[in-house]
């Protein structure tokens, strides 16, 4: 039995992303939302690195947004405070965040898995 000890790589060390565009985005078009939630997040997926993020300051900013979905600025802004509601969005509490010049940086997320009723007391399943 080999008892060496590994000595771990810095690939062994990086962290590893959950992020999965297909998956997400399939999440999200097959959702119940509405096409110009749908619409943002598809531009938010296309603009994102391979671990979801968008930089700070990025393709989120309300101008942005506005000139690629031509939607209007303040709908831009209830689209993106529904998708973090609904769990596709993560970003920076809007209280806290300092660098009120630059947009906040977005992380794409998949929201909750909706729960399985549990199967009945002495049931098979």
């Amino acid at each position: 039995m080999d008892t060496t000890p590994t000595i771990p790589t810095p690939a062994d060390a990086a962290p590893r992303t959950s992020f999965d565009r297909a998956v997400w985005e399939r999440t999200l078009l097959a959702s119940d939302l509405r096409r110009d939630l749908r619409l943002i997040g598809l531009i938010f997926s296309h603009y994102a690195d391979g671990s979801g993020r968008l930089p700070m300051d990025g393709p989120q900013r309300i101008e942005t947004l506005c000139a690629l979905a031509r939607i209007d600025g303040k709908r831009v802004r209830v689209i993106l405070r529904e998708l973090e509601l609904s769990g596709y969005i993560r970003r920076p509490n809007l209280h806290t965040w300092r660098n009120r010049a630059a947009a906040r940086p977005i992380v794409l997320t998949l929201p909750a898995a909706t729960s399985r009723p549990s199967p009945a007391p002495g049931g098979n399943g």
